[in-house]
């Protein structure tokens, strides 16, 4: 999940593009809890796990291209 100190810079953002009206604080509450829900109903994942499936993405890639080399290798053998 999101730290709660990148929705308030997102509320913060979002504030400031509606021409940076003084809102009272229910409505700055009301707005937090929108961005809130929002980023929720996102499919988001923590960048550790980004990072740790770019691993394992690359770990994979580099094994299916040492087996394509061995099975060309083998099929060259084949043919002689």
């Amino acid at each position: 999940m999101l730290n709660p100190e990148y929705l308030q810079k997102i509320s913060d953002e979002v504030s400031a593009k509606l021409g940076g009206i003084k809102q009272p604080l229910a409505s700055s509450q009301a707005l937090k809890s929108l961005v809130k829900e929002a980023v929720a109903k996102l499919d988001l994942v923590s960048r550790e796990d980004y990072e740790r499936l770019l691993q394992i993405h690359q770990r994979t890639r580099q094994r299916v291209d040492e087996l394509n080399s061995r099975v060309a290798d083998l099929e060259a053998k084949l043919k002689n």
